[in-house]
């Protein structure tokens, strides 16, 4: 855990190790969160859910194969 400090305006900077950990870069958003006596930034989107599906289990593209599906689905009486 690393220390920051609240600046006269109420800014936090955040700390180099833990930005570059999380992958935040300038005006990435983040989540604030109040839980009991603490405050909890988290980013607002995760990486590791970003492109989830991107490709499917045997390497097709996600994209390709939804494209296909419509087509079969066009093609039905």
């Amino acid at each position: 855990m690393t220390t920051a400090t609240v600046g006269s305006r109420f800014q936090v900077v955040i700390p180099k190790e833990e930005r570059q950990r999380l992958g935040i870069q300038p005006l990435s958003q983040v989540n604030v969160e109040a839980r009991k006596d603490c405050i909890v930034l988290f980013p607002a989107t995760s990486r590791g859910l970003r492109g989830l599906g991107a490709s499917l289990a045997d390497g097709t593209d996600a994209t390709d194969y939804v494209r296909h599906l419509r087509a079969e689905w066009g093609q039905r009486p």
